[in-house]
């Protein structure tokens, strides 16, 4: 299971920057002030003033396993989306790029932070707080010198992509209809796109009839 999560990495998103990512066939890094978790913002910005940079943006991802927690707070109800890609593909996609990095959170109590082990500048946009380690992040992170960027485009290819999951609150009829638009843009024919079970999996409630049929009270 652990080799399996490995493989993969997971982009909570929304149905319109699904669209920008395989009509432009990009990634597009986010100005890090507007985070929920204002700890975060404040190593993103002491990594900027140490780095001498005009901005820094960042893009977050999961290792995890869809949950329930991921949906909810990373996406926004019926609008939401999760872009699955293959993390060594996209690796290979970032690795065309002259300002892009990439690492696993590394998840710390304060006391942790005390040691000698973290001793880089380079290690503050890759540290959260270990309440947030359920997150199981994977993190890309660049920083401009020449200009402030509030947003930074990254060109992808989109055969990194695995497969496109639709939110589980979309009815079917219409995860019928936005599987058969998305696969009208160039280059996305073979992309599979799945509507998440997560809250109404018949297999699931299935297994829960058999045992209430098995059961006397």
């Amino acid at each position: 299971m652990a080799i399996e999560l490995n493989r993969y990495v997971k982009r909570y998103t929304t149905l319109s920057s699904l669209i920008d990512t395989l009509e432009n066939e990009r990634i597009v890094l986010l100005d890090p002030s507007s985070w929920h978790d204002k700890n975060d913002v404040y190593f993103m910005e002491l990594y900027r003033e140490k780095c001498g940079a005009n901005s820094v943006s960042a893009l977050c991802f999961t290792k995890a396993a869809e949950t329930y927690h991921h949906w909810k707070i990373f996406t926004q109800g019926m609008e939401g989306v999760c872009i699955e890609f293959e993390k060594a593909k996209l690796e290979q996609d970032l690795s065309l790029s002259a300002f892009a990095e990439h690492r696993e959170i590394n998840y710390c109590k304060i006391k942790d932070l005390q040691s000698d082990h973290f001793k880089s500048v380079n290690d503050l946009p890759y540290l959260k707080r270990i309440g947030f380690r359920d997150e199981g992040e994977w993190r890309i992170v660049a920083k401009s010198h020449d200009e402030v960027r509030p947003t930074m485009p990254i060109p992808i290819s989109l055969s990194s992509i695995s497969r496109i999951i639709i939110n589980p609150w979309m009815p079917p009829s219409l995860v019928k209809n936005i599987r058969k638009t998305l696969k009208k843009i160039p280059k996305c024919n073979n992309i599979r796109i799945v509507h998440s079970r997560l809250i109404n999996n018949e297999e699931w409630k299935n297994f829960g009839s058999s045992i209430a049929k098995r059961i006397f009270l």
